[in-house]
């Protein structure tokens, strides 16, 4: 009974993938198949080797200041997979994957099915702006990496808002961990920006995730700074839906 309600709910995720997938089409016409296909393999690469410490670190982080550790987790910008996977190992959660680039959401669910987790993780093709859940369907929502790079990051937190179940968390940003000793965080940013000052996350002042969120709608809110001596080398925004 367990195995058939698995396959009912991935037949479910399939056919919204399609439908999103048609929505995406035309913005994605702009950067070239064979571009999507590089781009994701990239990640999925820097993801399994230089970033693999990264990850089961921030999921612990995340379990430990949202308190979840269990239910439905969404992922917004998942790339290969590895943060979903990383909480995966760790707590009881169904996780549904979202990313705009089909190859990413294609090398994720391989990542997923390779590490005997494919019947807990979903990977789908999705826009974090416009998320295809109904209202109150999850219990936790996460990203790294993706916020820097969206224009409208209050259409992120409304969604991530939108589609948390009450007492469910948020927690988006970039970075890495402050679990992570700081000298393999600063071996990893030297290896990939050189200094911690061009980390993306850094384009984002305070006052502009404070703006973001108040535009959203959202006014109870932490923002979350993983601070070492030498700097800061990650951001954080956590909020809860009450």
């Amino acid at each position: 009974m367990k195995r058939a309600a698995y396959s009912l709910s991935a037949v479910v995720v399939a056919l919204v993938a399609l439908v999103v997938s048609a929505r995406l089409s035309l913005t994605q016409t702009a950067q070239s198949d064979e571009g999507l296909k590089r781009s994701a393999e990239r990640m999925a690469e820097v993801a399994r080797t230089i970033f693999a410490p990264v990850y089961p670190a921030l999921a612990k982080q995340i379990v430990e200041d949202t308190g979840i550790k269990g239910g439905i987790c969404v992922e917004l910008g998942c790339g290969s997979g590895a943060l979903g996977l990383a909480l995966l190992k760790i707590a009881d959660f169904k996780v549904y994957a979202v990313d705009i680039n089909p190859y990413a959401v294609a090398i994720a669910q391989r990542n997923a099915t390779e590490s005997g987790l494919g019947d807990r993780f979903y990977a789908m093709l999705g826009d974090a702006t416009n998320l295809p859940f109904k209202d109150n369907f999850a219990d936790l929502v996460v990203s790294r990496g993706m916020i820097p790079f969206v224009e409208d990051k209050a259409a992120v937190f409304r969604e991530a808002y939108r589609v948390l179940k009450p007492g469910g968390a948020a927690y988006i940003g970039g970075g890495f961990s402050r679990m992570l000793e700081e000298e393999t965080v600063k071996k990893i940013v030297s290896s990939v920006w050189g200094s911690h000052g061009k980390l993306p996350i850094h384009k984002t002042s305070k006052s502009d995730w404070e703006h973001a969120l108040k535009v959203a709608g959202i006014s109870d809110y932490r923002i979350i700074e993983d601070r070492y001596p030498s700097g800061s080398y990650g951001t954080w925004v956590m909020f809860r839906k009450r």
